[in-house]
């Protein structure tokens, strides 16, 4: 209870409070399903583009790597 004592002077600085009605409490965006139907084939040829050309990356640098083991390691 001292506490509410202590913070009463304060109250009259924050906002009053309203709890939002039906209306205002939906959003102010509408947000539409994506077309399957009809997909965005420049965005999927950069995800699969994309997709394919980190796998390149990725198993030439474990092939990389590989060699570089070998070498140190005296088993080439």
């Amino acid at each position: 209870m001292a506490s509410l004592a202590l913070l009463r002077p304060f109250s009259r600085l924050l906002p009053p409070t309203r709890l939002p009605s039906g209306s205002s409490a939906r959003s102010k965006f509408y947000v539409r399903e994506p077309l399957h139907d009809k997909p965005d084939w420049l965005k999927v040829g950069f995800a699969l583009g994309t997709s394919v050309c980190m796998w390149i990356y990725l198993i030439k640098q474990h092939n990389e790597d590989v060699l570089e083991y070998k070498r140190r390691n005296g088993l080439e």
